[in-house]
C-alpha cells in the first residue's frame, strides 16, 4: 500500500478508502441506515495479469439498514432491480415455510434461487476434562441431553442437522460419520436423550452423579436452552446450575481458568476446508480454542502427525480418526451442524451456497437476461 493511502484511524470510513488491485474499486461509501457501498470497474485492472478474479457485473451495490422483513418480501417478489439482488443476512423464520418444503429443499417456486445449506459452524458444549475427568460421566452428560428440544428452541430443523462430531460434512474429505448417536457409546441414543442409559453410564463410572455448572451468554434463547439442559441432565441424576454471563463478555470469562466452570456453550467454524483448522484449535493447548482444557500427550502426537502428513488421503484418515476419538471421549458434546438459508432474485447466476466459507460465490456471480 502506498504510504499516502494509509489514512490511519480514518481508513475504512471515508471513500475512497482502499487501494484496489482487483477488478473493482470503491466509488462511494456511506455508512448507517440508508447508506450504500458502491463498487465499479477498476480501470487499472488488467484481466490478462489476473487469472483468478473475473469481473462480471459492471457494478456492485450494497444497501445498508433495510429491514430484513422487507428484504425477504422484495426477494420473494423478484421484480425490477430486485431481480438482480441477493440477500446477505439470511431469510426470516416466518418466511421459511413459504420458501422451503423442508430444511434442505426449496419449494418449486423458489427452486434454483433459495438454498438451505450448511454454514461454517459446528455447535457443541465444551466440557472441561479436568473438572469432569471421568469419561463415563462425560458420556452420561451427552446421552442424557435432549438435543431435540434444544434444536426446537433455537429454531427447529432449519437451525441445523444433528452433529456427530466437530468436523462438518461440508469440509469435504476429512469428514466421516462417527456413529456417535448410533453405536459409538454402546447403544443408540435418541435425539431427546436417554436418561436410563445415562444412569447406567454413571453407575459404570464408579462415581456418584455429579453437580455441575454450565456457562452461557445471557440471552433469552440461551436461557431457555440452559433450562432444557438442566431438566434433561437432571433426569439422569446430574444436577446442573446455570451461570448466565453478560452478553459480550462470555469468552473473556470462559477462557479464564479462574472463572470458567464445568461446561458451556460453544461453536467453531473451519478457517478453510481442512480439519487442520478444526481439530488442533479445539483440542490442543497450542490451538488457542481448547475450552475443554485437553492437554493429552498421545492425542497431541496424533494431531502433529496429521498436521505434517503430506499424503492428503492419508491425512484425511488421520483427521477422521481424531474426530472419532474426540467424539467417543466426549471432549465436547456435539449438537448441531448449523444451517443457513439464502434467497436471490431470478436473474442472478450461478446460485449456490459456498458452504465451506458460508457465502454466495461472489467472485463468480453475474446477471442473466
Amino acid at each position: 500500500m502506498p504510504k499516502a493511502a494509509d489514512t490511519g484511524e480514518t481508513y475504512g470510513t471515508v471513500a475512497p478508502f482502499a487501494v484496489s488491485n482487483g477488478p473493482y474499486k470503491v466509488q462511494d461509501y456511506t455508512t448507517g441506515n440508508g447508506g450504500k457501498l458502491i463498487l465499479v470497474r477498476n480501470e487499472n485492472w488488467d484481466p490478462a495479469t489476473d487469472s483468478v478474479r473475473p469481473a462480471y457485473p459492471d457494478k456492485w451495490e450494497w444497501d445498508f439498514g433495510i429491514d430484513p422483513k422487507v428484504i425477504d418480501q422484495r426477494l420473494i417478489a423478484s421484480t425490477g432491480n430486485d431481480q438482480f439482488a441477493i440477500g446477505y443476512g439470511g431469510i426470516q423464520p416466518e418466511n421459511l415455510a413459504t420458501i422451503f418444503s423442508d430444511e434442505h429443499t426449496a419449494n418449486s417456486d423458489f427452486a434454483g434461487r433459495a438454498f438451505s445449506d450448511y454454514d461454517v459452524y459446528s455447535r457443541y458444549y465444551w466440557v472441561d476434562v479436568n473438572k469432569v475427568p471421568n469419561v463415563k460421566i462425560r458420556q452420561a452428560m451427552a446421552v442424557a441431553l435432549d438435543r431435540a428440544a434444544i434444536r426446537l428452541n433455537i429454531g427447529g430443523a432449519f437451525a441445523g442437522d444433528f452433529a456427530d462430531g466437530v468436523i462438518k460434512p461440508n469440509i469435504g474429505q476429512d469428514y466421516a460419520e462417527t456413529g456417535l448417536w448410533e453405536s459409538l457409546l454402546g447403544e443408540a441414543v435418541p435425539d431427546n436423550g436417554d436418561p436410563e442409559f445415562a444412569k447406567q453410564l454413571i453407575k459404570d463410572s464408579g462415581e456418584a452423579a455429579p453437580s455441575l455448572t454450565v456457562d452461557f451468554a445471557d440471552t433469552p434463547t440461551n436461557g431457555k436452552t440452559a433450562a432444557i439442559i438442566i431438566d434433561s441432565l437432571g433426569k439422569a441424576g446430574i444436577t446442573v446450575t446455570p451461570n448466565p454471563i453478560e452478553h459480550g463478555k462470555y469468552y473473556s470469562v470462559v477462557f479464564d481458568p479462574t472463572s470458567a466452570h464445568d461446561f458451556g456453550f460453544g461453536g467453531w467454524g473451519a478457517d478453510w476446508p481442512n480439519a487442520s483448522t478444526v481439530i488442533p484449535p479445539l483440542f490442543t493447548q497450542k490451538g488457542g480454542w481448547d475450552l475443554s482444557k485437553l492437554d493429552d500427550a498421545d492425542f497431541n502426537a496424533k494431531v502433529e502427525e496429521a498436521q505434517t502428513e503430506l499424503d492428503r488421503n492419508k491425512q484425511s484418515t488421520l483427521w477422521q480418526a481424531l474426530n472419532l476419538e474426540a467424539a467417543q471421549n466426549i471432549f465436547v458434546i456435539p449438537t448441531f451442524f448449523g444451517l443457513a438459508q439464502d434467497l436471490a432474485g431470478t436473474k442472478v447466476a450461478p446460485l449456490y451456497r459456498w458452504s465451506a466459507y458460508g457465502s454466495w460465490p461472489y467472485g463468480l456471480m453475474y446477471v442473466t437476461p
